[in-house]
């Protein structure tokens, strides 16, 4: 197979990796930092690109690969920055804000994130997803209705679902 040309790859997806990665990432310097990773992985990896896969399916897998590292690291420095707080080694720092609607996403790990985003907002097929994820099926399936448990779980919580979505009318009384 011909070699790709970066830059061209670049200019024709570099949309694409951008809006998956800002559903992944909540503030514009992280996911300015996780961007150049992506290409920067794509870069150092094209030279072993096949030809095997769609290109596209390539890109999304390197991209969630980067988005999940990328995550779990800044789970870590939240844990750490925790620790270090309650030992009083360093003065809090308040967290970055988080956009209303995007808390109850927040609450789900990175794998579940993913495949949701996937399956919801890119309208991926269970197969594509498990294909693009490396996973087996029946895991994206199981990850998928688990995602869905925890955002409904989160959503009414509280009544909070009249706060996001006044529109929708729930019998939020039994419990």
């Amino acid at each position: 197979m011909a070699q790709i040309e970066f830059s061209l790859l670049y200019d024709n997806h570099k949309e694409m990796v951008w809006k998956l990665i800002s559903r992944y990432v909540f503030s514009r310097e992280d996911r300015e930092d996780l961007f150049q990773e992506v290409f920067l992985n794509i870069h150092n990896a094209l030279p072993k690109f096949r030809g095997e896969a769609n290109v596209e399916t390539w890109l999304y897998r390197i991209t969630i690969n980067a988005a999940i590292n990328y995550v779990k690291k800044q789970n870590f420095n939240r844990k750490l920055q925790q620790i270090l707080e309650s030992l009083r080694i360093v003065e809090e720092i308040s967290p970055a804000e988080i956009d209303e609607l995007s808390l109850p996403l927040a609450k789900l790990n990175p794998r579940q994130r993913m495949i949701l985003l996937l399956a919801e907002v890119e309208e991926k097929s269970l197969e594509e997803i498990a294909e693009t994820m490396g996973l087996p099926v029946g895991t994206v399936k199981s990850n998928l209705h688990r995602a869905k448990e925890i955002i409904k779980k989160e959503v009414v919580k509280d009544g909070s679902v009249f706060k996001l979505y006044p529109e929708v009318e729930t019998n939020c009384s039994e419990s």
